[in-house]
């Protein structure tokens, strides 16, 4: 016979058991977060940060002469914003081409682009590859980095350095002399990457500007120091022509693998095999890039900052998670088949850190729904006397201390995010930045369930290939033309 106050302590019993398990893995999952911080606020308290790459100041690195630099920009279906990304950045230095990547069935963005290097022809180049579109990212590339080198041998100009940037990226005034001042003793240099500032309200465009914040004041600072590796974020990065030779060179004749889903990520940890030199360089200028609140016209702000690329990340829920499906497929799924695990104690915690990506949105929402359980108990124990009793299992020493542990490790998260974001976008969006990491872990649950299914199911199952699954792009108008960079 059914026996209501039975079902209540088994239900409570097994939420309980539940909250036990779901608490330790999330314990273990947290350790990586709390070492990156505790290195990080060490070397920023002792002054490390900034021993290695020393800042240059605007003066100088303005009064640099200036090299040509070859910028790399791939593109499918990006008619809508490629002529307005060529206009507002190719103004910054007459030394800097833009070669953009397009495919023979895609003739809306050759066009634009066509549109916008009659308007500048001696700084926009346009490169149609051989394979029919959509490809890989990679593949692109590769087909740009030919068209590159068919244009230094009609031209005789050789690039000092070639940079990736994506069709909807703002580029900093000082990206260039910056890459410029860093090229004869750096391979590869990579800049921070910023989402523009957002209405307080969007909360999945928030999770963008707070998760770059950090991840880029903080976390890329600390690998780069522990590991010697500097993870290429795909757009405000420059290879130096050695690097670019050293790579073609050890892999046959192709730059970039035409397999991988985040190209940039992979090539990171073959530059260190190579013995180049990289560098994640947080250099200060006197101004950003940006969009002030209640304009949507990009503007010069007056707000020191690291010189940094600018863009909109999504601010739709479902562009969010399948943008970040993909990151999870490239760095969860094809780096753990193609890059191993790292050969020092700090590339295995820098791995884990990266792959755990995989299940660490699908626990966080996992603990969400055991905590409503927990309160929903809680709230009806007051009014039943079998509530009541079954409440009790949740009153277990045990559980008490993992759940006293993660609500430290909580708080630790919410004030390290906030920190970075108010550091970049001022208090507001910092205070905000709290909740938003709890939307932030159901857009990763979404992405997570994605990548799993087309991992699994339709590349394992059915040999489906992992394709370019790109996202829609957009770009801000510009309120005033910026002033143009001499040699």
């Amino acid at each position: 016979m059914f026996d209501v106050t039975d079902a209540i302590v088994a239900y409570v019993n097994a939420i309980a058991g539940m909250f036990l398990v779901v608490g330790i893995i999330i314990i273990f999952y947290s350790l990586d977060d709390v070492f990156v911080d505790i290195a990080y606020w060490v070397t920023k308290l002792f002054g490390m940060e900034k021993t290695k790459h020393p800042d240059i100041s605007e003066e100088s690195l303005l009064a640099r002469p200036q090299r040509y630099l070859a910028v790399m920009v791939p593109a499918w279906h990006e008619e809508d914003v490629i002529y307005d990304m060529l206009k507002t950045n190719v103004v910054h230095s007459p030394m800097t081409v833009f070669f953009v990547g397009t495919y023979p069935n895609d003739y809306g963005t050759q066009k634009e682009v066509l549109k916008a290097a009659e308007e500048h022809p001696s700084n926009i180049q346009l490169v149609v590859g051989p394979n029919p579109g959509p490809t890989t990212k990679a593949d692109c590339l590769n087909a740009l980095l030919r068209g590159i080198e068919e244009y230094e041998q009609e031209t005789g100009v050789k690039f000092a350095g070639y940079v990736l940037h994506d069709s909807e990226d703002v580029i900093h005034p000082l990206e260039s002399p910056l890459f410029n001042a860093l090229i004869n003793e750096l391979d590869f240099i990579q800049i921070p990457v910023y989402s523009f500032s957002r209405s307080l309200l969007q909360a999945v465009a928030g999770t963008y500007m707070d998760e770059f914040a950090e991840f880029h004041n903080k976390d890329l600072v600390i690998r780069e120091q522990l590991t010697g590796i500097v993870p290429c974020a795909g757009v405000a990065a420059c290879f130096s022509r050695r690097a670019m030779d050293a790579i073609k060179q050890a892999r046959g004749g192709e730059v970039f693998d035409s397999t991988a889903l985040t190209e940039d990520y992979d090539i990171a940890f073959l530059i260190k095999q190579l013995g180049l030199k990289p560098a994640f360089v947080h250099n200060p200028a006197s101004y950003t890039m940006d969009i002030p609140e209640g304009t949507s016209e990009l503007q010069r702000i007056e707000h020191k900052l690291a010189i940094a690329v600018r863009e909109y990340f999504p601010d739709d829920y479902r562009a969010a998670y399948r943008q970040r499906s993909r990151w999870i497929l490239g760095i969860g799924f094809q780096g753990a088949s193609k890059l191993g695990w790292g050969d020092t104690v700090a590339e295995k915690i820098f791995f884990v850190r990266d792959r755990k990506g995989i299940f660490s949105g699908i626990i966080a929402v996992i603990a969400y729904f055991l905590t409503f359980n927990a309160v929903l108990i809680a709230v009806l124990a007051k009014y039943s006397e079998d509530w009541r009793i079954a409440a009790y299992a949740l009153l277990d020493p045990a559980l008490k201390i993992v759940f006293f542990i993660n609500v430290a490790l909580l708080v630790n998260r919410l004030i390290q995010r906030m920190i970075f974001a108010t550091k970049v976008y001022g208090l507001a969006q910092g205070l905000m930045a709290g909740p938003r990491v709890i939307f932030s872990n159901f857009v990763n649950f979404s992405a997570a369930l994605r990548a799993l299914y087309i991992f699994i199911w339709r590349h394992k199952v059915q040999k489906e290939p992992l394709g370019w699954d790109k996202t829609a792009h957009s770009i801000p108008v510009q309120n005033e033309a910026q002033p143009v960079l001499t040699q």
